[in-house]
Protein backbone atom coordinates (compact mmCIF):
# COMPACT_ATOMS: atom_id res chain seq x y z
CA UNK A 1 0.00 0.00 0.00
CA UNK A 2 1.27 3.70 -0.47
CA UNK A 3 2.19 5.82 1.72
CA UNK A 4 1.10 9.53 1.38
CA UNK A 5 3.62 11.84 3.39
CA UNK A 6 0.80 14.32 4.80
CA UNK A 7 -1.06 11.67 6.08
CA UNK A 8 1.46 8.94 7.26
CA UNK A 9 0.66 5.99 8.67
CA UNK A 10 -3.25 6.26 8.30
CA UNK A 11 -2.42 4.24 5.14
CA UNK A 12 -2.48 1.26 6.63
CA UNK A 13 -2.93 -2.31 5.00
CA UNK A 14 -6.46 -2.69 4.28
CA UNK A 15 -8.87 -5.62 6.29
CA UNK A 16 -12.12 -6.80 6.74
CA UNK A 17 -13.03 -7.71 10.39
CA UNK A 18 -16.21 -10.47 10.60
CA UNK A 19 -18.48 -10.39 13.18
CA UNK A 20 -21.65 -12.48 13.65
CA UNK A 21 -25.05 -10.93 14.68
CA UNK A 22 -27.91 -12.98 15.57
CA UNK A 23 -29.29 -13.36 12.18
CA UNK A 24 -26.85 -10.90 10.24
CA UNK A 25 -22.85 -10.87 9.90
CA UNK A 26 -21.50 -7.51 10.15
CA UNK A 27 -18.28 -7.07 7.81
CA UNK A 28 -16.13 -4.20 9.06
CA UNK A 29 -13.98 -2.48 6.42
CA UNK A 30 -10.61 -1.39 7.40
CA UNK A 31 -8.22 1.17 5.65
CA UNK A 32 -8.77 2.29 2.03
CA UNK A 33 -11.46 0.55 -0.16
CA UNK A 34 -9.68 1.19 -3.41
CA UNK A 35 -9.10 -0.91 -6.72
CA UNK A 36 -6.45 -2.84 -4.96
CA UNK A 37 -8.26 -3.57 -2.07
CA UNK A 38 -12.52 -4.51 -3.58
CA UNK A 39 -11.54 -7.87 -4.76
CA UNK A 40 -10.41 -8.69 -1.34
CA UNK A 41 -13.72 -7.17 0.39
CA UNK A 42 -15.83 -9.01 -2.67
CA UNK A 43 -14.29 -12.19 -1.74
CA UNK A 44 -15.09 -12.10 2.13
CA UNK A 45 -18.43 -11.55 1.25
CA UNK A 46 -19.05 -13.91 -1.51
CA UNK A 47 -17.63 -16.33 1.23
CA UNK A 48 -20.08 -15.45 4.07
CA UNK A 49 -22.90 -15.48 1.38
CA UNK A 50 -21.86 -19.13 0.30
CA UNK A 51 -21.95 -20.61 3.81
CA UNK A 52 -25.42 -19.46 4.17
CA UNK A 53 -25.41 -15.83 5.30
CA UNK A 54 -28.57 -13.61 3.79
CA UNK A 55 -28.08 -10.31 5.80
CA UNK A 56 -24.92 -8.23 5.58
CA UNK A 57 -24.23 -5.01 7.26
CA UNK A 58 -21.13 -3.20 5.69
CA UNK A 59 -19.72 -1.22 8.41
CA UNK A 60 -17.34 1.75 6.74
CA UNK A 61 -16.94 3.22 9.96
CA UNK A 62 -13.29 2.52 9.56
CA UNK A 63 -12.58 3.23 5.93
CA UNK A 64 -10.18 6.27 5.63
CA UNK A 65 -10.44 6.41 1.95
CA UNK A 66 -13.06 4.85 -0.68
CA UNK A 67 -12.88 5.43 -4.72
CA UNK A 68 -15.02 4.83 -7.32
CA UNK A 69 -14.37 1.22 -7.27
CA UNK A 70 -15.89 1.02 -3.88
CA UNK A 71 -18.67 2.64 -4.35
CA UNK A 72 -19.25 0.42 -7.20
CA UNK A 73 -19.00 -2.39 -5.08
CA UNK A 74 -21.41 -0.92 -2.90
CA UNK A 75 -24.07 -0.54 -5.45
CA UNK A 76 -23.26 -3.78 -6.81
CA UNK A 77 -24.05 -5.14 -3.55
CA UNK A 78 -27.07 -3.46 -2.95
CA UNK A 79 -28.46 -4.65 -6.53
CA UNK A 80 -27.67 -7.80 -6.02
CA UNK A 81 -29.09 -8.50 -2.71
CA UNK A 82 -32.79 -6.76 -4.10
CA UNK A 83 -32.33 -9.34 -7.22
CA UNK A 84 -31.22 -12.50 -4.94
CA UNK A 85 -33.52 -12.22 -2.11
CA UNK A 86 -31.12 -11.12 0.65
CA UNK A 87 -30.57 -8.23 2.94
CA UNK A 88 -27.90 -5.56 2.90
CA UNK A 89 -27.40 -2.50 4.91
CA UNK A 90 -24.56 -0.20 5.42
CA UNK A 91 -23.51 1.69 8.32
CA UNK A 92 -22.17 5.03 7.29
CA UNK A 93 -18.32 5.92 6.67
CA UNK A 94 -16.69 9.31 8.28
CA UNK A 95 -17.08 12.21 6.69
CA UNK A 96 -14.49 11.87 3.57
CA UNK A 97 -16.09 8.53 2.57
CA UNK A 98 -19.87 9.62 2.98
CA UNK A 99 -18.61 12.61 0.60
CA UNK A 100 -17.92 9.97 -1.91
CA UNK A 101 -21.76 8.71 -1.71
CA UNK A 102 -23.40 12.54 -1.43
CA UNK A 103 -21.54 13.52 -4.74
CA UNK A 104 -22.60 10.60 -6.86
CA UNK A 105 -26.56 11.16 -5.05
CA UNK A 106 -25.92 7.65 -4.37
CA UNK A 107 -26.38 8.30 -0.60
CA UNK A 108 -30.31 8.38 -0.81
CA UNK A 109 -30.58 4.93 -2.78
CA UNK A 110 -28.50 3.20 -0.47
CA UNK A 111 -29.75 1.89 2.68
CA UNK A 112 -28.06 3.35 5.58
CA UNK A 113 -28.10 2.43 8.75
CA UNK A 114 -26.99 3.80 12.47
CA UNK A 115 -23.73 1.67 14.01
Amino acid sequence: MLKDPEIGDAFESFRCEVEPERDAVRVRAVGALDMATVPMLRAQIDELLAVGFRCLIIDLRELHFMDSTGLRLMLELDAGARRDGLSVAFVQGPPAVQRVFELTGTETRLPFVNA
